[in-house]
């Protein structure tokens, strides 16, 4: 397990991670000068003579270092700390970042709220319940070396008697705990996982789910979900009782051995392994908990391990790539398992206005995918102007691009944050510029806060038609030289279909060398298209 966490580390964290094992080492010691500050407070009350002085002297010398250990304790404990958060920073990061370059048939095949889970969830239980529980059971170890060092030189006796009292409890316990540990393990994070998936579907899927009557099945998956959340957590928790139980009973036993073993000097040796074992105690049970919860935890190594190696062709930045003169589709065939879709050849110049219709699931929104290279053909080439369209080339293609699909993507900003998608810095004037450009303008005057209000998640306050002019308008924003409208206004009545569909053709007025492509059931939307192309011949 450390070799796999220290692959995941980069170098800088790897050097900032000697310093944290140095606090770790020395946190120990100080323990271990703690506890040994109590032993001479023992030593003069039990066999010193019952001298109160050195004892009381003695007792404040060690209130003395309890706070200067307990204070240096404390900033060690924030610098590691601040050591495992910045881990969870990066780590959630990269994570977020993989997934999004791996690209759209990756996202779809794992869905949403199982990578927001991992993205989250996992990187946090990455760095609290395994990094964590790892750095106390090393502290827990190196005070318990300390402490048996110490013992052996004082009394041989004292610490053999702790360790086979310890040590046959642990055994037990790791023995008959493990595998039920790690079982439940894997099954929480499996119940948590699809917990996440239900509500998610539940909030997307509203309105199908109300009409159909769909939510009490939904309601039965979730409380299905909790159940086995609860009842893991409640095996959890009765497996964590276990440490503390045995931990305490090994030190009921050891006294009793001691009291047989003392003889003369039994009093001492008693009070001696009293305050080392009740000291010990913590660590011990600290060990014993803190396997636990590694066992608990290990999906999120295996979960992070994969993410953050699953790197790929996105992260190389090409060639810019715009439309001058042509877009060639050239032999172009994908694939789905079994199915294999053949686009053939088709030729759009720079400036036209292209309709793509067929019968559904013969292709149309995976050509537009290829066309923007979310997808790589199988066989033949998307080309722009003779060059061929490649995960290299991809992002300085994708500048050019504006794209309008059936349902706009409106996250909970302003208006003006939602047409300048991506900019750090917006130009006001601009965007209200544009909002003109697609007949927005009179409705933008009416908003309370003009073009700084808020849309609501989703695009809540807005109409089908308004979102759709909205897309229409961050292509704008961008320059987009070309417009893909993927069924853009199949859900919008006849008469705002009509109003968007002249919008267009008023902007390619406007636009010169503007070349939009549109994909359509309507023939009212097909018929403002310069030429149309129907896919069902080329499956």
């Amino acid at each position: 397990m450390i070799g796999r966490i220290l692959n995941l580390l980069v170098n800088d964290e790897k050097r900032e991670g000697v310093k944290v094992v140095a606090s770790i080492f020395i946190s120990a010691l100080l323990d271990f000068v703690g506890l040994a500050s109590l032993l001479p407070v023992l030593y003069f009350l039990l066999e010193g003579g019952g001298n109160r002085e050195a004892a009381l002297y003695f007792a404040l010398l060690a209130v003395g270092v309890v706070i200067f250990k307990s204070a240096l304790s404390t900033y060690f404990s924030r610098f590691q700390s601040r050591y495992l958060l910045g881990l969870y920073r990066r780590l959630s990061f990269t994570l977020y970042s993989n997934y999004y370059n791996n690209g759209l048939l990756f996202i779809r095949e794992k869905g949403y709220s199982t990578l927001g889970h991992s993205v989250n969830f996992m990187c946090y239980t990455f760095s609290e319940r395994i990094l964590s529980p790892l750095m106390r059971m090393a502290g827990d170890i190196l005070l318990i070396l300390l402490v048996t060092v110490a013992l052996l030189f004082y009394d041989w006796r004292t610490i053999a008697v702790l360790y086979l009292c310890f040590i046959p409890f642990m055994l037990v316990y790791v023995t008959f705990v493990r595998k039920k540990v790690k079982i439940y393990g894997q099954q929480e994070f499996q119940a948590r996982r699809q917990q996440a998936k239900t509500v998610a579907d539940t909030f997307r899927g509203y309105a199908e789910l109300e009409i159909n009557d769909a939510f009490p099945r939904l309601q039965e998956s979730f409380l299905n979900g909790v159940d086995q959340v609860s009842s893991n957590r409640i095996k959890m928790q009765t497996l964590n009782m276990f440490p503390k139980f045995l931990s305490e009973l090994a030190i009921i036993v050891g006294m009793v051995v001691m009291v047989l073993l003392g003889g003369d000097n039994a009093r001492i040796l008693v009070g001696v392994f009293a305050v080392c074992a009740f000291r010990l105690l913590p660590a011990f049970r600290g060990l014993l908990s803190g396997f636990t919860q590694l066992q608990n935890a290990l999906p999120a190594l295996d979960t992070i391990e994969e993410g953050v190696v699953s790197r790929n062709a996105h992260f190389v930045q090409g060639n810019d790539v715009s439309l001058y003169n042509s877009l060639e589709i050239s032999g172009v065939k994908f694939s789905y398992g079994d199915k294999v879709l053949d686009f053939g050849t088709h030729r759009i110049e720079k400036g036209e206005y292209v309709g793509f219709c067929g019968y559904s699931g013969v292709g149309k929104t995976t050509l537009f995918n290829l066309i923007l290279g979310f997808l790589q053909p199988q066989e033949g080439a998307v080309l722009v102007d003779g060059e061929p369209l490649t995960e290299r080339n991809r992002k300085g293609w994708l500048k050019h691009i504006g794209y309008v699909p059936q349902e706009v993507f409106i996250f909970n900003g302003s208006l003006a944050e939602n047409v300048a998608l991506g900019y750090k810095d917006i130009d006001g004037d601009k965007v209200m510029q544009v909002l003109q450009m697609v007949s927005l303008g009179s409705w933008v005057s009416g908003l309370e806060n003009g073009i700084f209000s808020s849309l609501g998640e989703g695009g809540g306050k807005l109409s089908g038609g308004q979102k759709q002019r909205i897309g229409i308008a961050r292509a704008l924003y961008k320059g987009a030289s070309l417009l893909l409208l993927d069924e853009a206004t199949s859900s919008l009545d006849n008469n705002t279909e009509r109003e968007i569909n002249e919008m267009l053709l008023g902007l390619k007025e406007e636009i010169p060398g503007l070349t939009i492509l549109s994909i359509a059931h309507r023939e009212s939307t097909l018929a403002y298209c310069n030429r149309i192309i129907n896919l069902e011949v080329n499956v």
